[in-house]
């Protein structure tokens, strides 16, 4: 009885040991090849239990199924200048401007995201995750000169900046495609202006701004003198086509008047003369102040005379 469970034990721990040996299991974070001898025979991509040969004949080598990050080191990158930094760089022979009228050079921290898309390309091309990352770092650093040298500081910083990003992302997966690596994504973390640019283009952007601003308040003022000119001349040629009405309806008025005093004076001319002469009473005598000296037969005062004024 003792020698029958000795030999179950030692059955149960030989089963054991060989599905030990035989079985394994994949993750569902993971990607498995079995390898025979140190060739790969078999590719599993999905999670759950694995069988294989017992080793050493088979062995298996796991790598990531997830998304994994890239960081290089922040890279030196010469941006495409303006034409009008260029054109101004040669107006006025700057040395330090001209040095750098053609490129402005910058410092760009990227960072991409990969995934293993063919374990067994990643496995013969690449070996492990640490040559993969070198690998996608170079490529990087590459495509990113060459895409951002044809770019200008103005377009990098705005939303043209995505279209970059994915020039990038684009160029760094035909390189990697064959190696088994798909790039998820890439990212400008930071784009700064090296330091010995910094100041020096700080000091030109502020003398910029001031010139554009001077600039433009020259032609303000000159916008504004030119239209107080033009209200001007119109207020000019207001005021005299007012006044050429004012003396043509005035001298018709005076024509009217003149007319209507002649056609009463027609009429009756002992009236009109009594009448004109009763205004020249009002306007000479109105004021205490007049004094006249004049004959009793002066024909000012006939009117005021008794025998005049009883119509005798």
């Amino acid at each position: 009885m003792q020698m029958n469970f000795n030999n179950l034990f030692l059955l149960g721990a030989a089963i054991i040991g060989i599905l030990a040996a035989t079985i394994f299991t994949v993750d569902v974070t993971q990607q498995a090849i079995v390898l025979r001898f140190g060739q790969p025979v078999k590719v599993h991509s999905t999670a759950g239990l694995k069988a294989k040969l017992p080793w050493p004949i088979e062995t298996v080598q796991y790598f990531d199924g997830r998304v994994l990050d890239v960081d290089p080191a922040p890279e030196r990158v010469n941006l495409r200048s303006e034409e009008t930094r260029i054109t101004k760089a040669l107006k006025e022979g700057d040395p330090d401007l001209l040095q750098h009228a053609g490129s402005i050079p910058i410092v760009v921290d990227t960072f991409a995201r990969y995934r293993i898309v063919d374990p067994l390309l990643f496995l013969q091309r690449l070996k492990g995750e640490a040559n993969a990352q070198a690998r996608i770092e170079v490529v990087m650093n590459a495509a990113t000169r060459d895409v951002l040298g044809k770019a200008t500081l103005p377009q990098l910083l705005s939303s043209q900046r995505a279209v970059f990003m994915g020039q990038i992302r684009d160029r760094v997966n035909r390189e990697m495609k064959e190696r088994g690596v798909e790039i998820v994504d890439v990212r400008i973390g930071r784009a700064d202006l090296t330091e010995q640019l910094s100041d020096s283009t700080v000091s030109r952007m502020i003398t910029e701004r001031r010139e554009e601003a001077t600039e433009t308040r020259a032609k303000g003022q000159e916008k504004a003198q030119e239209i107080k000119s033009t209200a001007e001349k119109e207020r000019t040629i207001i005021l005299a086509e007012a006044q050429r009405d004012s003396e043509i309806i005035r001298g018709e008025g005076d024509k009217k008047a003149i007319g209507l005093i002649t056609s009463a004076a027609n009429e009756d001319p002992e009236f009109y003369a009594y009448v004109k002469t009763l205004f020249a009473y009002q306007n000479t005598l109105a004021s205490p102040d007049t004094t006249l000296v004049l004959s009793p037969e002066s024909d000012f005062l006939k009117y005021m005379k008794s025998n005049a004024v009883d119509g005798k």
